[in-house]
């Protein structure tokens, strides 16, 4: 062995001898591993920055999953895309665990304006407590406006009684000043569907019927915002007076359901004697739009960007996500996204460009 192979061996030893004492100490000393998380808490906190909005319109899906398949291995959370124009912020949908997606992505819950539900299927409304919560810890200056059609009071008075008392311990234990009770609680806003409901500082912000039966109506939301656009679906088929709505928007959000998919786990279902859930799940063939068919919309709108999401079911792994981009491109060969929770599309104004963030 050469003087310069000893050393390299001697300085290796030496690595692992301190890396292997620093892990002793870390695990033994409450005073390091104080520091270690205090540290570190420091660093995220110094590297969180507020840079969504401003003068763009910009979308960052904190949820595409749908009920089918649960969170599985990549964590995802049920429907919610964040919606920023200049200084404002909503939501549309609060599907399961994403709320703790949102705080993960570090999206700046204190400046929340409002929540906007497609509809009140439980994957679209299951986490609208949570995200009240953190919306208001972190500072929310006013009740938490919920836009929705016909049924939006019912389903905000039933998360207000059921979280009303979480509103008063939380007020009775950290105080008024940090957690004021005056901007505790849901607000509903009925809307009606095919028209204007949001025009303020140049964002304006449109409801349009898409068929979703039995739900009536089923809403898909536009928003416009100095030139800029995007079309969020909801949960539809394939739907003219979306595409109609649609009309050469920047992007257009899309959910998809893969039928060969769908099939293969129904089947399986019914082989392993679950036969209602496999009912169940073949049920929904009937009320959903395929991949294939969300690029033929894309398509008809003139849509620059289709963006995927709300996937039934949801992907697990590579194979998976190759299987929703069947066809496509026979139909689509361009201007086609899957998105993941965290993805994150900016338009900036007095531009055409689409910057997208994965």
């Amino acid at each position: 062995m050469s003087k310069l192979s000893r050393y390299i061996a001697i300085a290796i030893v030496a690595i692992i001898l301190l890396a292997s004492g620093f892990f002793i100490v870390l695990m033994n000393s409450a005073t390091v591993q104080d520091r270690v998380v205090g540290r570190a808490i420091s660093s995220q906190l110094a590297a969180a920055q507020d840079d969504f909005g401003g003068d763009k319109l910009e979308i960052v899906f904190c949820g595409v999953a749908s009920p089918m398949g649960g969170a599985g291995a990549r964590g995802t959370a049920q429907s919610c895309i964040a919606v920023f124009a200049g200084d404002r912020f909503f939501l549309v949908d609060t599907g399961a665990r994403s709320a703790d997606k949102a705080v993960a992505l570090g999206l700046p819950m204190g400046r929340l304006d409002a929540v906007m539900l497609t509809h009140f299927h439980s994957d679209h409304i299951a986490a609208l407590g949570e995200m009240h919560l953190n919306s208001w810890v972190r500072g929310r200056a006013q009740k938490l406006d919920v836009y929705g059609g016909p049924g939006v009071a019912r389903v905000v008075d039933g998360f207000n009684m059921a979280y009303g008392l979480d509103y008063t311990y939380r007020t009775g234990h950290h105080g008024e000043d940090f957690v004021p009770s005056k901007n505790a609680g849901l607000v509903a806003r009925p809307i009606k569907a095919d028209s204007v409901i949001y025009d303020r500082d140049g964002l304006k912000v449109s409801a349009i019927t898409v068929s979703h039966p039995p739900i009536e109506p089923a809403l898909a939301f536009r928003f416009d915002y100095k030139g800029r656009s995007l079309l969020i679906s909801g949960d539809t088929v394939k739907d003219d007076n979306l595409i109609a709505a649609a009309k050469n928007v920047d992007v257009l959000a899309h959910e998809v359901l893969q039928p060969d998919m769908v099939n293969a786990v129904a089947g399986a279902l019914d082989t392993a004697g679950l036969a209602t859930l496999g009912k169940i799940l073949h049920d929904t063939l009937d009320y959903h739009t395929t991949p294939v068919q969300a690029a033929e919309a894309a398509n008809e709108a003139g849509a620059d960007l289709l963006v995927f999401y709300h996937y039934a079911p949801v992907p697990q792994n590579r194979v998976m996500d190759r299987m929703f981009m069947r066809g496509v491109a026979d139909v689509r060969d361009t201007g086609v996204l899957a998105a993941r929770d965290g993805t994150r599309i900016a338009l900036p104004v007095n531009s055409t460009s689409i910057k997208i963030f994965d």
